[in-house]
């Protein structure tokens, strides 16, 4: 199962892919950091060795693909109209409150990268239907970046929300229905404190809980005792 995003397609001289683990073929010599549900941010050459590199985000000017594993976190690929150049962020709840999606973006401008041409893919990911989570993970996050939303629809709620694909026998079972998480929303307001307008990103509008057993989530995998399954998100510059 794979999820292409529209808006990275309509870019020339760039390749990509949301795809679960088990029936998806990964590029030749893909690069992926060793994931710390951290803010830190790496650029990739050719030469850097997968998984010895500690950090959540990726960024290359070369055509050596990146990617990242996710079972339920974002993962989110970057492209740009002007700039050669691509990323690949691990976007999970610890991530996105120390600051990952925040670091990326000081780093691409660091690099001279226009953000204005960006275009982001937010792929596969749980939803606010399956992500129950407790008081002190709300309390974190709101304490992180709760200003982002005052006033508007916050990115969790004390009400679960029904499930987008009409399947509510697959949902994640109640535990103590303290809260539930948007990851999704809680991107989009990180990315748009930056400046990245809502038309510049797509969204797959997957969940990997309840849209079907072909995508891992680690949280069904504890539910119901699956063998363990996830997702790799790749991207990459054609070479000319």
């Amino acid at each position: 199962m794979s999820f292409f995003a529209n808006n990275l397609n309509a870019l020339p001289g760039l390749e990509h892919a949301f795809g679960s683990a088990s029936n998806f073929h990964k590029p030749t010599n893909l690069f992926c950091c060793a994931q710390k549900h951290g803010a830190n941010v790496i650029q990739v050459g050719d030469a850097d060795e997968s998984g010895a590199i500690a950090g959540d985000a990726i960024f290359t000017r070369t055509t050596r693909p990146i990617g990242i594993v996710t079972a339920d976190c974002l993962p989110i690929l970057v492209g740009s109209k002007k700039d050669k150049f691509v990323a690949a962020i691990h976007g999970g709840w610890q991530g996105l409150a120390a600051g990952i999606i925040e670091n990326s973006f000081l780093a691409f401008i660091r690099e001279n990268i226009s953000l204005e041409h960006l275009q982001v893919a937010i792929g596969p990911a749980i939803h606010s239907c399956c992500y129950e989570v407790g008081k002190e993970l709300v309390d974190t996050i709101e304490q992180a970046h709760g200003h982002l939303w005052r006033g508007r629809q916050a990115p969790w709620s004390r009400v679960r929300t029904e499930s987008e694909f009409g399947v509510t026998l697959r949902r994640a079972p109640v535990s103590h229905n303290e809260a539930w998480v948007d990851l999704t929303l809680y991107g989009l307001y990180l990315l748009e404190d930056l400046g990245v307008g809502r038309m510049q990103v797509e969204v797959a509008g997957i969940c990997t809980y309840c849209s079907g057993d072909e995508w891992g989530s680690y949280r069904r995998r504890k539910h119901q005792s699956e063998s363990k399954a996830f997702q790799y998100s790749w991207i990459r510059l054609r070479e000319c």
